[in-house]
């Protein structure tokens, strides 16, 4: 327990988003213009439209969720800027959208599909490690930014709204691993690689100071969070809000029947071209 605060004076805990990446919407915009390349490279290449379904889904349900937390007052962005500019609301949200939700998950799932298949595996972990490595390097790189771009962006971790929307959504993603076993290699997959580039992020946010944990304790207000509170948020966020959540991004456009083949690359041209009545079959089973 953090010194000084007794169990019961607990109320809540913050997740705090450090000035650079909670304001600054420049490197959102370029986040989302590479999850739209990965899109449209991979219809090209595979003929194929499911990373564009993952992508429409995970853009929509997370700009949603945004617009939720700030309407709400869950989440508190004083200022929000894109390229030096004031930003409206709206466009914030559509750019975290595509940049905080569709990225991580278009992203996980590319590289989770190429390391499934024997022939990419090697393309597959160089992605991965690129990918991983170029987050941390980005985030290093953004450290001496953080003293002079003004308030940071604080979270509610435990609001019960939000937390019903993490329990709905989970239970969507739980009933689709369940439910559509031939779905559940790729699934495994992209939450693997989700749970690494969310660890990998986070902790080197905390390392440049750039994302950290409070807790509004009675008659004390915000107060820096001990070790074991801000790992377990921190864990939290990463394993449940990000990974776990972020697979209803596939799991809503194959209940939809958007998304009908469930093996990863390369699909052969005549797997694509399968009969209606075929991809019936393998959607039920």
């Amino acid at each position: 327990m953090y010194p000084g605060v007794e169990p019961m004076d607990l109320a809540t805990i913050y997740i705090i988003r450090g000035a650079g990446f909670g304001r600054d919407f420049t490197p959102k915009i370029l986040l989302a213009f590479i999850t739209i390349g990965i899109v449209m490279w991979d219809w090209r290449k595979q003929r194929r439209l499911d990373y564009l379904w993952v992508f429409v889904c995970g853009s929509l349900l997370w700009a949603a969720a945004e617009a939720l937390l700030s309407l709400q007052g869950i989440r508190d962005m004083p200022i929000r800027s894109l390229f030096g500019r004031p930003l409206s609301l709206t466009l914030s949200w559509a750019i975290q959208g595509m940049s905080e939700g569709a990225f991580v998950a278009v992203v996980s799932l590319f590289v989770g599909d190429r390391i499934l298949n024997r022939s990419t595996r090697i393309s597959g972990l160089i992605s991965g490690v690129v990918v991983l490595g170029t987050i941390a390097l980005a985030t290093f790189r953004s450290r001496r930014f953080l003293l002079y771009l003004g308030p940071a962006s604080r979270r509610d971790l435990l609001d019960p709204r939000a937390l019903l929307t993490l329990v709905v959504l989970s239970l969507v993603v739980i009933i689709f691993y369940v439910i559509r076993k031939r779905w559940r290699q790729r699934t495994l997959m992209m939450f693997g690689f989700m749970v690494c580039l969310g660890a990998v992020w986070s902790s080197t946010q905390v390392a440049v100071g750039g994302r950290w944990v409070e807790i509004d304790s009675a008659g004390h207000g915000y107060e820096r969070a001990g070790s074991l509170i801000t790992f377990s948020a921190l864990a939290f966020d990463v394993a449940v809000e990000i990974a776990l959540v972020y697979v209803s991004f596939l799991a809503i456009p194959v209940f939809l029947g958007l998304m009908r083949h469930p093996l990863p690359l390369p699909v052969p041209p005549n797997e694509i071209s399968k009969s209606h009545h075929v991809q019936q079959f393998e959607d039920r089973n």
